[in-house]
């Protein structure tokens, strides 16, 4: 459940022993950078060096005390962490920094609210496993690199007919020409979010129905197709699968797997558009030309290439139009997999598919 990006499937699963568990080589880490806040101007030399060492000791009697808490050996590995422990990750480098570091108490409550960020994304990327998520949506991106060039090959024409027109207008490499790095992230990163949410939006009502099952029959034959150990037992299971009893934690899991595994395979068919336009836009749209259409006096090149005896360039303007088309591909393709049927067999069955058969092995498991 963990690797295929679902693991509040896991029968059971709780933050102690499933969520924390996982994330503390993490956390170890992100510990001992931030010992490194006991390099200040407090100490000098070899006091400094000292200082660094008590920091580490500080830390490592910060967990002693923290088993010795829980009732376990003073030297034990975690095998579940709760608040002792997230306290001492919480803390100790703060303290750290106010002791050996001579901050103050500013800088100390600086690191707490640092620590605490850290622990609030680390919790969400682990329990909800977002990264194991990320790899399945790259794996099926890479998986149907076929399908979705078909994809983009069929709806290249209707795109090229609403795109072709904004490339080569000159009203759009003027918007480029003056758009500033961060009102053009927020534009692009704009599209590409309303995109998400166009793949997000649909997603309640098709989780109940990818977890529900008519026969046993058809429960185990799905669940044959991984490589769950459970697929391999001898399972009498007879009657009806019950209806699905989803929480509402499970129900967020499975939609984020789903709109994770979209949106890798939707980034794929933006960047194919991006592409595709700057390397039209280095041959058809020249130097010159810019420089009529948005009245500047001279157009910085980012870059300059050698091609069939000519020199083409990259300019900003290039990469900021290409760019923005690019995401205003994203959006199209979202919406069309949503209401296009024909794009919804090819785009989204298959990833819903993966879905369905880990919940079937979670039907079995649960029964």
């Amino acid at each position: 459940f963990v690797r295929r990006g679902l693991p509040h499937a896991i029968p059971g699963y709780s933050a102690t022993e499933d969520v924390w568990t996982r994330a503390w080589p993490f956390l170890l880490f992100v510990l001992f950078v931030q010992a490194f806040a006991s390099f200040g101007d407090r100490f000098e030399g070899w006091r400094q060096a000292g200082a660094f060492f008590a920091g580490h000791a500080l830390l490592g009697g910060g967990f002693v005390v923290a088993n010795l808490l829980r009732g376990r050996s003073a030297r034990a590995l975690p095998d579940d962490i709760a608040i002792p422990e997230l306290a001492v990750f919480v803390l100790g480098p703060a303290l750290i920094s106010l002791w050996f570091a001579d901050r103050g108490w500013g800088g100390a409550l600086i690191l707490v609210a640092v620590n605490c960020v850290i622990l609030a994304v680390a919790y969400l990327v682990t329990s909800y496993g977002l990264v194991p998520a990320l790899r399945v949506g790259f794996s099926q991106a890479i998986r149907q690199v076929r399908t979705v060039t078909q994809l983009v090959a069929r709806g290249l024409p209707l795109l090229l007919l609403i795109t072709a027109f904004v490339f080569l207008n000159a009203e759009m490499w003027q918007v480029a020409h003056d758009f500033t790095p961060a009102y053009y992230a927020i534009c692009v990163v704009g599209m590409v979010l309303l995109a998400f949410a166009f793949l997000a939006l649909r997603l309640p009502k098709e989780v109940t129905g990818l977890a529900r099952f008519s026969s046993w029959d058809e429960t185990r034959s799905l669940a044959n197709q991984t490589d769950a150990p459970i697929a391999d037992r001898e399972l009498r299971l007879t009657g009806t699968p019950p209806e699905p009893d989803l929480g509402r934690v499970e129900r967020i899991n499975i939609a984020m797997l789903l709109t994770i595994s979209q949106a890798v395979q939707t980034l794929l068919v933006g960047l194919i558009a991006g592409v595709f336009y700057v390397l039209f836009g280095m041959l058809a749209v020249r130097t010159e030309t810019i420089e009529q259409w948005t009245t500047a006096v001279e157009i910085e090149p980012r870059a300059t290439l050698s091609f069939l005896g000519d020199d083409i360039v990259i300019t900003w303007e290039h990469l900021t139009v290409a760019g923005f088309i690019a995401a205003f591909s994203v959006l199209q393709f979202a919406v069309a997999s949503v209401t296009d049927a024909a794009y919804r067999e090819e785009f989204y069955d298959d990833v819903a598919g993966d879905v369905r058969r880990v919940l079937a092995v979670r039907a079995i498991v649960r029964n």
